[in-house]
């Protein structure tokens, strides 16, 4: 999951690093405590002191260092903690008065949040083709030209880099890895801390990670982690708030700038490139607007590997973030919704999976549907994921082996979602919805699951949620790593002639990767040329012009067209279907993909896969290396044809047109360039009649592609090479070579090969036919426009017999002219449209229609004029449907009262099997059983009149013998979820808060009498009183007291003395204690009588 080059940034005021790390610390601790049988977790932390939380059933305790604690100078040494029972910590919100425990203020009801997810649609793009200009200007294409745009739709990054350039697109299983940068914002960072959120994000992250490696995905994608960024203040650049797309738009922009280049990694910070960017946001965010809304997230549909699109914003709501990243980031794959667009979701009758846009009790967001597969495959084997094709160095770290919920107990998960005071709400399913109590008293849900591991026993006995069941505590399947299947027998061919394309396939399911397993990587599908010999009616260009004549009649941009292929523009992508309209000067991309085994270009064999342009050689092998040799013979050694070259420098009048040379009819392989850039001279090119083809009759054509004499001609006039024009050939008449010169001849060197059989010889076979256009045919409409087509057909040379069109090269087949006829309007007639849906589905329905009067003005477009002008009868426009008898349905009843009569209960209803008309009473076995509404529904009545609620009785005070115990005593609802003043309920029928108790008999201890006076009359003396052992129960002296616990019997004194004067010869003591030696019986003693004298 962690990158080796994982690094944590904190980004204080101005985007400045205020600090940076990548340790990972080894002082965490995660266990359970030994020989306990019921639920327990262990949770601690050694990294400044011992602190965490142990956690035994019911019981929970906080273990945090003692704090104020003077370490030594060393900082080592052993550090004081405490230990607290949850039960005793008040929180600061329950000590206002004005908040309760819950935070209700409301009826207790039950509210479903949706999760509505926004994705970013990409605009098409539709290219036009320039009109031909007839101004005498240079025209030069930059590096990056392109043609006009006809329409104003934007156009995504990812399309113009389809155009611009080829890409890899191969059908194969390749090992993707998803380096990625993690955010965090400053709301974010708020609610859970600073030091707690690295590991909070690590932990959402790892669970996405599980998500991208189940094996419905169909690929083998990891989730890397290289980089998370903290933000403790607002960014420079960067705006985050509560609208989805301003932030997006913000976020991705901004992300670009701190990426790193893909090449490597930045020379003075170590930091690793991140191929897609997570933030995960603290805000309450909505799709349009400033306002809090259902929305949880928002991506860029298709925009994994660019820079400024490969991003998606996320609302934190707690560890079922991972559900919403998971989401959005598959937008960022190219993945749709399941629904609409396809056929997944519910409304085809298949489960809600990951990408389904509403989260309900009813999805099953731990696997990918197959759309979600086909998409990202797509999107994938169309070369869009290049840059997760490296292998970024991962860091050995040790993640914990307990699931999320473990960690994480559903309590703690509703904290983490809606904040301190939350707690799961015990209704419904747990393992697919988890309820909490909100902030504002209600139970709300966001319809996604607890985590995975989360105690689910009040559903399944000792259970734990695994993959959205409550399934028995422990049960976890073993991964099974994929393997591919046998290759499947090759397909049907694409084509019945011309060269088409066959496939094969296998799948990574022998056995299939289950639970986390990898999925196989290699190739999935390959593919063979077939049916290579050539079509009798038709060329290659005339199967992609089938193509395009098919959406003659879909409207487009509120009109119909007449559409042909369009084969020219350098940056026009071979492999989708351009089409431009007859008689107007624009071309659009149709579909994404010709149909397998179109040719990518008319002058070439090779052919167009998946949208992909594969080579073909000239033995119409796919992906063979046979090549033509310079007479267009394929595998020849160029004997069958001899090479034309000159240079034609002459130094001649300027501002006029020259003839340069004239190439023959059959002539292949024709290459003209002039020698040096040139700004006003150009190439020209008409036929011996003087019909001119390229840049004739002082006007200059923007540099394109041709189909001139049967070939096709590429014209180019880039920014820094000299001018050129080449064609592959044959050509079907002579053609003229022009140069116009408007400044001094640069020079113009010209090179073409012209079949030997040409001079007289009759070998040449293939050289003695060509194609050519047969005479018009009638129009095919008699008003309102039609067309007329020349057919092609193939002649000898010799005496222009017609022959079949094996004869001829199918290579160099040119396309059938076409042109417009009979274009006044039609006169007027009635137009039907379709019949609408019926209004019933049995027993008689009615079903309506448009009629219209209307007349065709052109062949795409229609007038509609009034009734009057149609003479015909006007058909119907309503009639009867489905008059057949209706079978048998679920009839339901009225629900009854919901009960119990106050608080949260059950209504119930009847549901019986009946005829449609519910006159007749059939067996359930008659209906279906699957569709059988339900007989009883959650309800819920007024709130239940509060009454008194009492808690558990407190210990007994004192320890021992009689004493009292107390309890708490409040007013509350039935449900005890909200709670009042006491007036709410009745004084009279409150339970006594304190009652008296008995503990165990108390031990006999020791009763110390009063102290007697001071024994000395002036100075030191002695205190004396009785202590005896006495037994609280009888009163009577005891011996079993402990003589260690026995209270002092005697102590010193002083007492004040008198101001007497004291007779010379008497003695004085020397001793304080004098009185002490008296009372111990020492004036015996010849040491005492001498410094006690006087005592």
């Amino acid at each position: 999951l962690v990158s080796q080059n994982f690094i944590v940034e904190e980004r204080s005021k101005g985007g400045k690093i205020k600090s940076r790390h990548s340790k990972l610390e080894d002082c965490h601790y995660i266990g359970v405590i030994h020989n306990h049988d019921s639920f327990s977790k262990v949770a601690l932390s050694l990294c400044n002191g011992l602190q965490g939380v142990i956690a035994k059933g019911d019981d929970t305790f906080f273990i945090e260092p003692k704090w104020n604690h003077t370490m030594n100078e060393t900082g080592e040494g052993p550090h004081p903690h405490i230990i607290v029972k949850r039960s005793t910590v008040v929180r600061v919100d329950e000590k206002k008065a004005e908040v309760g425990h819950c935070g209700n203020t409301g009826k207790f009801v039950f509210i479903r949040l949706v999760n509505m997810r926004f994705k970013h649609d990409l605009a098409e793009s539709e290219r036009g083709e320039q009109d031909k200009h007839t101004e005498k200007r240079s025209r030069r294409e930059s590096n990056s030209a392109d043609f006009d745009s006809f329409s104003n739709h934007r156009t995504s990054a990812g399309r113009d880099r389809i155009l611009g350039g080829r890409r890899s697109k191969r059908s194969v299983s390749v090992e993707r890895n998803v380096e990625t940068m993690v955010v965090a914002d400053k709301k974010l960072m708020i609610t859970h801390g600073k030091q707690e959120l690295e590991k909070y994000i690590l932990t959402i992250m790892n669970i996405v990670a599980g998500f991208y490696h189940d094996a419905s995905i169909g690929n083998a994608v990891n989730i890397i982690i290289t980089r998370v960024i903290i933000l403790t203040e607002d960014q420079p650049g960067l705006e985050i708030n509560n609208h989805a797309g301003i932030s997006l738009g913000s976020f991705c922009e901004w992300q670009a700038g701190v990426n790193i280049n893909a090449t490597g990694d930045s020379s003075d910070s170590g930091l690793a490139h991140h191929d897609n960017a997570v933030l995960l946001t603290g805000n309450n965010i909505c799709v349009n607007s400033y306002e809090p809304c259902a929305t949880l997230g928002m991506a860029n549909v298709g925009g994994m590997c660019e820079s400024d699109r490969s991003c998606n914003i996320n609302q934190d709501t707690g560890l079922a973030s991972a559900f919403t990243i998971a989401h959005e980031m598959g937008h960022n794959f190219g993945m749709e919704h399941d629904g609409p667009k396809n056929d997944c979701g519910p409304q085809s009758g298949k489960p809600s999976q990951i990408m389904s846009p509403q989260l309900t009790k009813y999805t099953s967001p731990f696997s990918w549907s197959v759309c979600s597969k086909n998409y990202i495959t797509d999107f994938l084997d169309a070369g869009s994921g290049e840059c997760l094709l490296n292998s970024p160095p991962q860091r050995d770290f040790q993640l914990p082996t307990e699931l999320p919920g473990q960690l994480h107990d559903a309590d703690e998960q509703c904290r983490l979602q809606y904040g301190a005071a939350s707690r799961q709400c015990k209704y419904g399913d747990v393992c697919r919805e988890l309820w909490c109590l909100s902030r504002s008293g209600y139970c709300v849900t966001n319809s996604m699951p607890a985590a995975e591991g989360t105690n689910c026993s009040d559903i399944t006995p000792r259970g734990w949620c695994y993959r959205g069941h409550c399934v028995p505590y422990g049960y976890r399947a073993n991964s099974v790593d994929g393997q591919w299947a046998d290759w499947t027998s090759w397909a049907e061919c694409s084509r019945t002639c011309g060269t088409g394309v066959s496939s094969s396939h296998r799948s990574c399911d022998n056995p299939a990767p289950e639970h986390g397993g990898r999925y196989c990587v290699g190739g999935r599908k390959r593919y063979r040329s077939c049916n290579t010999q050539a079509c009798p009616n038709a060329g290659s260009s005339d199967f992609r012009q089938e193509q395009c004549a098919r959406f003659d009649t879909e409207p487009f941009q509120g009109r119909y067209f007449n559409w042909i292929a369009f084969n020219g523009g350098y940056q026009v992508n071979p492999c989708a279907l351009n089409c431009k309209p007859q008689g107007y000067s624009f071309y659009a991309e149709r579909a994404p993909a010709v149909v397998d085994g179109t040719r990518c270009f008319s002058n070439s064999l090779d052919m167009c896969i998946n949208g992909e342009c594969h080579h073909v050689g000239c033995d119409h092998v796919l992906h063979s290396d046979a090549v033509e040799d310079k007479c267009r013979v394929c595998g020849g050694d160029g004997s069958t044809c001899h090479t034309e070259a000159g240079v034609f420098n002459q130094l001649v009048t300027r501002t006029q047109y020259q003839e340069v040379v004239t190439i023959p009819k059959g002539s292949v392989n024709i290459f003209i360039q002039e020698l040096e850039i040139s700004v006003q001279n150009y190439i020209a090119l008409q036929n011996t009649n003087g019909e001119e083809y390229i840049n004739g009759g002082w006007a200059i054509d923007w540099p394109r592609k041709f189909e001139i004499a049967g070939t096709m001609f590429s014209y180019k006039r880039p920014a820094d090479e000299p001018e050129s024009l080449q064609a592959l050939g044959p050509t079907t008449e002579d053609l003229v070579v022009m140069m116009l010169l408007q400044e001094p001849n640069r020079g113009l060197k010209y090179e073409y090969n012209v079949p030997i059989a040409r001079e007289g010889s009759t070998s040449g076979e293939e050289s003695a036919f060509l194609w050519t256009h047969g005479d018009w045919t009638p129009c095919s409409a008699s008003c309102a426009g039609g067309t007329q087509r020349r057919p092609i057909e193939c002649r000898r040379i010799d005496d222009d017999t017609l022959v079949q069109h094996s004869y001829c090269n199918p290579a160099t087949m040119p396309s059938e002219h076409i042109q417009s006829c009979n274009v006044e309007p039609c006169a007027p007639r009635w137009i039907s449209g379709s019949w609408g849906h019926c209004s019933r589905t049995c027993g008689g329905g009615h079903h309506t229609r448009t009629v219209v009067c209307m007349r065709a003005i052109t062949h795409t477009e229609d007038e509609v004029v009034d009734d009057r002008y149609c003479t015909d009868r006007k058909p119907q426009s309503t009639q009867s449907c489905n008059d057949d008898t209706c079978p048998a349905r679920w009839h339901t009843g009225s629900w009854t009262r919901c009960n119990p009569s106050c608080g949260s209960g059950w209504k119930r209803r009847s549901v019986t099997c009946a005829s449609a008309d519910g006159l007749e009473t059939y067996g359930e076995s008659e209906c279906d059983v699957n569709q059988k509404p339900s007989i009883r529904a959650r309800c819920m009545n007024r709130p239940c009149r509060p009454r008194w609620i009492a808690g558990k009785w407190g210990q007994c005070n004192p320890s021992c013998g009689s004493g009292w115990k107390r309890r708490s005593v409040t007013c509350a609802s039935a449900d005890g979820l909200e709670t009042y003043g006491e007036s709410k309920c009745d004084v009279n029928q409150k339970p006594s808060i304190r009652a008296r108790c008995l503990n165990r008999p108390c031990r006999p201890r020791w009763i110390a009498g009063k102290w007697s006076q001071c024994s000395g009359t002036c100075g030191q003396g002695m205190k004396l009183r009785r202590v005896v052992c006495v037994d609280p129960m009888t009163k009577r002296p005891s011996h079993a007291c402990f003589y260690s616990r026995k209270p002092k019997r005697i102590i010193s004194c002083n007492a004040k003395c008198e101001e007497t004067e004291v007779p010379p010869e008497e003695c004085a003591d020397n001793l304080a204690y004098c009185p002490m030696v008296l009372q111990l019986n020492f004036c015996n003693r010849k040491y005492f009588r001498k410094v006690c004298c006087h005592t």
